[in-house]
């Protein structure tokens, strides 16, 4: 079995050039950009106080200049800019269980009729992912990357720890849209998308 290696200047978004996602774009396995670091330069935050999760996510989101749609105490949604598409992230802090849940959502709708195949990509690209994990929204028609960050009894988060689950959940959707397009869109059965996916994966290690 193939794993994504957890290497952070890997796992990470162009955030000024961006890619529409697109037949054409879509289409096109290899990406061009994938392995560099994009993230705005000089932002590994020094601070190592500990701090309310979210405050750290929107410090960190303000650094890299995406836009916020939504800001709460214990929650904040934004648009994130990547090379196939464009992300929501959504954070949560849940003050009794201590815990911070990140949730990315990948723009790709399908049709109802090809939920039971989309089920069957995000299984298997599951196999794959270091951190989180593929979830159907079965309300949209969409697939959403899910990971929960235990913090009791730590006292908060360090930048450190924010910068790091973003950036590989972000590293993680650019890897796995084109194989959620193609399925989508009829043009790779879930099996073939996956095994493409990795392949490219082999041939980076």
């Amino acid at each position: 079995m193939c794993v994504w290696l957890p290497s952070y200047t890997k796992y990470c978004v162009e955030s000024r050039s961006r890619l529409r996602h697109s037949a054409q774009a879509a289409s096109t396995w290899q990406n061009p950009h994938f392995g560099q670091r994009h993230m705005a330069t000089g932002t590994a935050l020094q601070d190592q106080t500990l701090a309310h999760p979210i405050e750290l996510v929107t410090r960190f989101v303000a650094r890299q200049e995406w836009l916020v749609h939504k800001k709460q105490r214990n929650a904040i949604i934004a648009e994130i800019p990547g090379q196939w598409s464009d992300y929501q992230l959504a954070v949560s802090w849940q003050d009794d269980d201590e815990t911070m849940q990140v949730i990315c959502r990948i723009d790709v709708q399908a049709d109802a009729t090809m939920l039971g195949e989309l089920a069957m990509l995000a299984a298997l690209l599951n196999q794959h992912l270091f951190i989180g994990h593929l979830a159907l929204d079965m309300g949209t028609c969409e697939l959403e990357l899910r990971h929960t960050l235990a913090l009791r009894g730590a006292g908060g988060a360090t930048p450190e720890q924010i910068e790091d689950v973003v950036d590989i959940m972000l590293g993680e959707c650019e890897q796995v849209y084109p194989a959620i397009y193609q399925v989508v869109h009829g043009t790779l059965s879930a099996d073939d998308a996956t095994m493409a996916v990795t392949m490219i994966t082999r041939g980076e290690a």
